[in-house]
């Protein structure tokens, strides 16, 4: 992780067995965390703390959701980002399992502890100190972990009102960080040191909000009628290696266009052929962005690094032709002809993928992918074939097995919703780029 709430020089207690396995792990945090009486949570509380009313359960509960991030936090130091968020993936299903919809609210909570974790991030050293009596004093991290769980949950009685004073329990609730970060350190470091992350292990996980290339695959083919019975079977380590390797793509990408950026910024002179310079790097930039698309995940810091780049590539194109109004407009109009073009090849997840150098999808999946999607990506899918004349034996060859794979399924009795809708879409006739 970027940053750390915790020094290494903390007590331990080592005088448990703690399980090795990362499932039985989990279900012995959820049995501590839920459990009134189990360190390190029933300790949250700094010794003499007390608390108004109002203001007690938002304290207990923002503090003992603090120590549960924290033991994910160890976790990902020790196993890696990608590991730890499926460990809590697993965990919120526990308590899901335990009492309905807890899981929810626990993955909120852990999603509000990270918001003011990656909050401190951006204190600047200013931010950090203050004087007293001469003297610069520097304010702990407790201290804005404390102020940020104040101003920013939901259910705390200082929530969007900026301008109401804290009447002292930030400090209070300050001391109860500090506290419970020894408490929690002091059990989570021997009970971290003992785990071993198998993704085998974990019976159970959730779907991301915006999966990547492989990951996205994995979620058509689940439990889904239209792929052969020994492919519908998907594992929790499959989807760990998924997102590993959608992770590495992503990654990959953004190692490219660092490069690129580093070169076109040491550019400081164009050379005579800077047309066909400037066109070279718009077009690398171009399938770079393409790649991200294929790649698909959480992608939206690269888009916008990419999207930052080609503005400067236009803007030093322009500013090289703009006493040219004919070549002004002709730079206009082939932007927009690649921004249509982009939209129709490349919006669609599907034909992203399709079109990716060594898709996810395999030749003999494209068509059950293809009908896995929802109507309306559907349409995009089936309005990106017909835009290129190079695909349309593509579209025409999905057509025929799309319809040869439902007549199979209907006569085996599997249930295929939207399924007819979907089928209306890939027969419609095909059309072509807008000009």
């Amino acid at each position: 992780m970027a940053w750390k709430l915790w020094k290494t020089e903390k007590r331990q207690d080592d005088t448990r067995n703690w399980p090795s396995g990362t499932y039985e792990s989990l279900k012995q945090l959820l049995d501590m965390y839920l459990s009134s009486d189990s360190a390190p949570f029933a300790n949250w509380a700094a010794p003499g703390i007390t608390f108004p009313a109002e203001v007690e359960a938002l304290a207990r509960n923002g503090v003992r959701g603090y120590q549960l991030a924290l033991w994910f936090w160890l976790f990902a130091e020790k196993h890696g980002s990608i590991a730890a968020k499926m460990a809590r993936e697993s965990f919120c299903l526990l308590a899901d399992a335990v009492q309905a919809s807890s899981g929810d609210r626990i993955d909120a909570l852990l999603e509000l502890e990270n918001r003011l974790a990656h909050s401190l991030e951006a204190l600047s050293a200013q931010q950090c100190t203050f004087r007293l009596e001469g003297l610069s004093v520097e304010l702990p991290t407790e201290f804005f972990l404390a102020t940020g769980l104040l101003r920013l949950a939901p259910d705390s009685p200082y929530a969007g009102n900026e301008s109401a004073g804290l009447q002292g329990n930030d400090f209070k609730l300050a001391d109860c960080f500090r506290h419970a970060t020894e408490e929690g350190l002091s059990i989570f470091r021997p009970m971290i040191d003992a785990v071993d992350f198998d993704a085998k292990s974990l019976p159970n996980w959730k779907w991301s909000a915006h999966p990547g290339a492989a990951e996205r695959h994995l979620q058509r083919r689940h439990n889904n009628p239209l792929f052969p019975l020994h492919r519908q079977l998907v594992t929790a380590h499959e989807v760990f290696e998924a997102r590993l390797a959608d992770a590495q793509s992503l990654q990959d990408i953004r190692s490219a266009l660092n490069e690129t950026s580093r070169s076109f910024s040491a550019t400081t002179e164009l050379p005579l052929n800077w047309q066909s310079f400037l066109e070279g790097y718009r077009d690398h930039v171009d399938r770079l962005d393409e790649r991200r698309l294929v790649a698909g995940g959480q992608s939206t810091s690269l888009a916008e690094a990419i999207g930052k780049l080609r503005s400067d590539i236009l803007t030093t194109w322009r500013a090289s032709i703009h006493k040219n109004p004919h070549s002004l407009a002709t730079l206009e109009q082939e932007e927009a002809k690649r921004a249509a073009r982009r939209t129709l090849l490349y919006e669609c997840h599907w034909t992203a993928q399709l079109l990716g150098h060594g898709s996810a999808i395999p030749p003999e999946e494209i068509v059950p992918a293809l009908l896995s999607e929802s109507v309306p990506e559907l349409e995009k899918a089936v309005a990106g074939l017909q835009s290129e004349p190079r695909l349309h034996e593509t579209l025409a060859q999905c057509r025929a097995t799309a319809h040869r794979l439902v007549n199979e399924l209907r006569a085996a009795g599997h249930p295929l919703p939207e399924i007819d809708d979907k089928l209306r879409i890939l027969d419609g006739a095909p059309g072509k780029l807008p000009d």
